[in-house]
């Protein structure tokens, strides 16, 4: 069979295109945009310390927390090599794959976790960009930080500490939290995320807990 006619059978354009049926969209098909800490390593134009979404948008300054609610988490594990090495980790997300993972490993193996965070868009924020998801009265960005080290510890075992003194039905998701990127001195200083529950009364309104409850079926 020539080229010509292997193209030709694989053109789109006489596909026959279904009107019903096909596979439904679920949340794992959403492209949500990463959330960053900006380091002084970090190949992102921001100031050193604020949290960047989709390297573009700056959500925060350091030091500065910001209104958010958590969506999901998701641990899991990954070897921890060096910086300058080429290439990420291996990541596994259970026990059995984590076996395999520390057998076949030259690296130290870590925790680590990725959270999703709905923000509600401030009035300083009007028309920026940065809040694309209207739901209810109001705008929302939403993006995925991964943590890993000392920001895990202020983050993911902070929701996971919450979720287990809660009941069932009342998650995370159901109160404020803030996200700061906060200073961390050392040998080289550097910025690291953390979440804390927000001292307010107020909650999140009730189209954005169906939203939530309706992502994470």
């Amino acid at each position: 069979m020539s080229d010509s006619a292997i193209i030709e059978q694989q053109d789109p354009q006489n596909e026959i295109v279904p009107r019903r049926g096909g596979f439904d969209v679920t949340s794992e098909d959403i492209d949500i945009p990463r959330l960053n800490v900006v380091q002084a390593v970090s190949q992102i134009e921001a100031p050193h310390g604020s949290i960047v979404i989709d390297k573009r948008h700056v959500l925060a300054e350091v030091n500065t927390p910001i209104t958010v609610i958590p969506m999901s988490a998701i641990k899991g594990y990954r070897e921890d090599k060096p910086y300058g090495l080429e290439g990420m980790g291996r990541s596994v997300y259970s026990p059995e794959d984590l076996e395999a993972l520390k057998k076949d490993t030259e690296f130290p193996v870590v925790e680590f976790a990725n959270i999703t965070l709905m923000f509600p868009e401030p009035k300083e924020a009007k028309g920026s960009g940065a809040y694309p998801f209207p739901i209810g009265k109001k705008n929302y960005a939403i993006g995925t930080l991964n943590v890993a080290k000392m920001a895990y510890a202020q983050t993911f075992k902070r929701l996971a500490t919450y979720g287990k003194f809660r009941a069932a039905d009342d998650p995370a998701y159901n109160v404020f939290w803030e996200l700061e990127a906060i200073t961390i001195d050392g040998k080289v200083t550097y910025f690291a995320p953390s979440l804390r529950v927000k001292d307010t009364e107020d909650s999140p309104d009730k189209e954005v807990i169906a939203f939530i409850d309706k992502f994470n079926k």
